[in-house]
Parts: structure tokens; sequence; C-alpha cells
């Protein structure tokens, strides 16, 4: 499996909609690094909540992966990968409990 693209909204520390292009990167491997606190186990996890509706590490129950900073925008993942000369696309959602607009 490669993935080829990531879109997390309101998801983890991520208060609007990120975008993630694997394929801008290199035809390759590549290492995912950062300062602690940066964000790289949020990316797996976004990855892992598209897969398997599970988050990377068992410790974490899914719905405190809402962001803190969302305000009325969905949480959402959607992962693009590539298997086998194939694209799939997975778009999950989590639930939560939606603010009230007034």
């Amino acid at each position: 499996m490669k993935p080829v693209s990531l879109v997390m909204s309101a998801f983890g520390p991520y208060k609007n909609k990120e975008i993630i292009n694997f394929d801008s990167i290199g035809n390759g491997i590549f290492l995912i690094t950062g300062d602690t606190g940066s964000g790289k186990t949020t990316i797996f996890d976004a990855i892992s909540f598209a897969l398997f509706n599970e988050v990377s590490g068992s410790n974490r129950p899914i719905p405190s992966l809402r962001s803190n900073f969302a305000t009325v925008e969905d949480t959402f993942v959607e992962l693009i990968f590539e298997h086998k000369n194939k694209k799939y696309k997975i778009y999950r959602t989590m639930q939560y409990e939606r603010q009230k607009l007034r």
C-alpha cells in the first residue's frame, strides 16, 4: 500500500482542513520526522483511523481525536492510497456532539 494523499479536518490538533500530498514527496521511501509535538503521530492516527476505524496507539479513545479547536466543522479523514496499481479512496467520519449554533 502506498499513500497518495491524506486529508484531515478538525482532527487531532488541526482545526481546519489539512492536506498532505504524498505524491509530491517523491517516488520511494520517505521518512516522517519532526520535533516532539509536531503532529507525526496524528498522521499515523489519521491513516489508521481511515483504514481500520482505530488509532495507532490503543491508549486513546477515537472521540478524543476531534480537535479541541474545532467549531462547527465536520471531523473527517480522507485517505487515497494505491495498491497493485489501483487507487482507493476511504472517507471516514467520527461521531461527536455538535455544538449548538446559538
